[in-house]
Parts: structure tokens; sequence; C-alpha cells
């Protein structure tokens, strides 16, 4: 008995020392979580200063720095932030250019920096750096289509430069500004949503364009809720206003022509040019044969056109409709500049537009009919 008991004594103790173990290892793999590690190779030189810095719409908060060794390796070891954040890393000063990254807590991040004319980097690891790296060479590749274009038209003699080449120069500059914003538009719209779409709605543009802060709010709002950086993009979309490009167009319904009403809302699903126009709007009917032309060839293709005038005379509002055949959509309240759709879109002059895709997004507004064909070619199918 007196042996039994000793033998209970001694596996209660072993099993006591095992769970300690247990419990240890469990604490070691919490310490070992609770900071992140960013290990980098370059061609730099020696004591090459590296700033690691967070990235906050203010400014670069400096967090920590390291120089370079005799291989011109660098690494940065410390606590950082449960949520995944944005952090720069620049060379030599706190001042751009640099390389984004995102870091989090128990991240290992690995970094791969060289230096030619300026930075280039491939950075793996951490949760969402693979939408970094995909979004830096967007960005960096179109710099360096830039860079080569500016030296090309910096080599030529302004003596020399003719009305026809000066004319290509400006077509040329103008195509690789609308290929940038296509890519970066392309980035937030279908890569998922991680602080590198913050990064694209922010930082790559000289102030953030509202279309692309109300399509970052979107994306990042089903795919990361509770992040900062979601937001922070709901906060400025609540300052832009209901009627801004990629908001989602207010609800209009009025009377049509016949007497009954029609919700904008039950044209979802095809393209929609939101019309604000009058009969006695002598610009406005100056459009409509233009608009006519292009009703006719794309209303079958998905096009569908919503008049909203700011009459105050029925039977005038009506005879327009007929005299100039407008044979789309049509809807008024007959009170002129007080009309409630009116206020609710901002209309402070006429002929006023807005063209909506087919979810019900407003995608332009303030154009004119020269310029509608090429919109509706890039919406519809």
């Amino acid at each position: 008995m007196k042996e039994m008991n000793i033998k209970s004594l001694i596996l209660a103790f072993t099993l006591l020392l095992s769970a300690t173990a247990c419990v240890n290892a469990s604490e070691a793999e919490k310490e070992a979580t609770k900071g992140f590690t960013l290990e980098g190779t370059s061609n730099l030189t020696e004591k090459s200063l590296i700033i690691l810095s967070r990235i906050t719409d203010a400014k670069l908060e400096v967090e920590d720095s390291a120089y370079t060794d005799k291989k011109g390796n660098f690494s940065f070891k410390k606590l950082g932030y449960d949520e995944s954040t944005l952090y720069y890393l620049t060379f030599g000063n706190t001042q751009p250019p640099g390389i984004p990254l995102i870091l989090e807590n128990g991240a290992k991040v690995t970094a791969e920096v060289t230096k030619s004319t300026g930075y280039t980097a491939k950075i793996a690891g951490g949760k969402y750096n693979l939408s970094m790296q995909k979004l830096y060479d967007i960005y960096t590749g179109h710099e360096a289509k830039m860079a080569a274009f500016n030296a090309e038209v910096a080599a030529i003699e302004p003596a020399s430069a003719t009305a026809e080449m000066r004319a290509n120069t400006t077509e040329r500059y103008s195509d690789m500004i609308i290929d940038r914003t296509s890519d970066i538009e392309k980035f937030i719209k279908t890569e998922p949503a991680s602080p590198a779409t913050y990064f694209a709605v922010m930082y790559l543009f000289q102030k953030p364009e509202p279309k692309f802060i109300m399509l970052g709010k979107d994306v990042m709002t089903k795919g990361l809720p509770n992040s900062i950086y979601t937001k922070n993009l709901a906060a400025l979309s609540m300052q832009l206003g209901p009627v801004v490009e990629g908001a989602m167009a207010p609800e209009i319904n009025l009377a049509t022509p016949d007497g009954g009403t029609l919700a904008l809302s039950s044209l979802r699903g095809k393209v929609v040019l939101i019309d604000f126009w009058a009969s006695w709007c002598g610009p406005c009917r100056k459009e409509n044969p233009a608009v006519k032309a292009i009703y006719e060839k794309y209303k079958n293709k998905g096009f569908e056109i919503y008049g909203v005038s700011l009459d105050n005379n029925g039977a005038k509002w009506r005879a327009a409709i007929a005299k100039d055949g407008l044979t789309w959509k049509h809807v008024s309240e007959l009170k002129g500049w007080t009309s409630s759709a009116g206020k609710a879109y901002g209309v402070s002059s006429i002929p006023a537009t807005f063209l909506i895709d087919k979810e019900g997004r407003i995608v332009k507004s303030g154009f004119r009919s020269h310029q509608l064909e090429g919109l509706l070619m890039q919406l519809l199918d």
C-alpha cells in the first residue's frame, strides 16, 4: 500500500512538471508573437541608415532605425500593433522615396532592397505584404515610365518642337495618367481588402479621389469592417456629401408626363444618364439632338436616360418632349428650382448630368453630350 502511494505521488509530480512545461512553452509562444521581425538584405554600403516609420495621415512617425552591416543586411525586431499597420522604410533620412510594407505582431517579414536610380524592393511575409507588393509594382512601374517620358521630353529642343509634336506629347502624357489611374482603380476593386487598399486610396494621388474613397470604403467595409483604416475611409466618405463620384445615386421618385410615377431605382441593372433640363433651357435643348443619336445607338445595349425637368408648366414640358422627340424616361415635380431632386443633387445650373452604373453608383457628373459615348463604352458590356 505504501509503495503504491509513493508511485502515485511520483506520477502526480511528473504530471505536474509536464503541465508546468506546457504552460511555460505556451507563455514562450505568446512572447514570440508579441512583436514583429523584419529581416532585410540590400546592395547598400555598410552603415547605411535605414529608418522604419509608421504611416499616418498627418506624417511619417519614426519608430526605429538601423544600420546595414558589411553585407548590406539590416533588421528590426520590436513590439508592434495587433492590427496590421502601414509602415515605410526610408534610406538616409525620413523623406520619400521609400518602400511601404505592412506589419503586425507575430509577422516575420523579409525585404530585398536594391538601389539603382531609385529603390526597388521585394517584400514577403506577414498577412498582407503580397498585396502591398502588387501595388508597389504597379505604381513604381508607372513612375519608371513617367521618368523615361520626362527624360525624352527634356531632350527635345524647344525651337524644333512643332505643334503636332506638342499635341502628341500632351496626348501621351494624358494616356499615361489615365493608365496609371485605371490600374490603381483595378487594384482597389479586385484585390482583397487590406491596409494596401487604404494606401492606394490615400497616398498615390495628390489628394484622395472622392470616387476612390467611396470605392475603398466599400471594399474595406466588406473585408475588414473593424479596421481603423476602414473607419477612416468611412469618416472621409461622410464629409464628401451624397452626390460624389463613387457614391450611390440618391433616389428620385417623381411624376411622369402621363400622370404615373417612376423611381430611379427601378432602372437598376442599366447604365443611366440622369439629365436635369427644362423646356425653357436653350443649352439643354441644343444638346438634345446629339443625346438622341447616342440613345438610339445604345438603348438596346443596357443604356437608359432619366430626364428630370425643372419646368413649372406641365403643358410646356410635355410639348418640349414631343417636339424634340425625346423617347426616354421623363419625370418632374413641376416646381422649377425648388425641385426636391434638384436639391438632392445640388443642381444650381442646367443642363446638369450624372451617369450612374448598373449598381446605381455615380460614375461621372458635369459632362456634355460629346463626352457621353466614350463613357458609355467603358460601362456597357
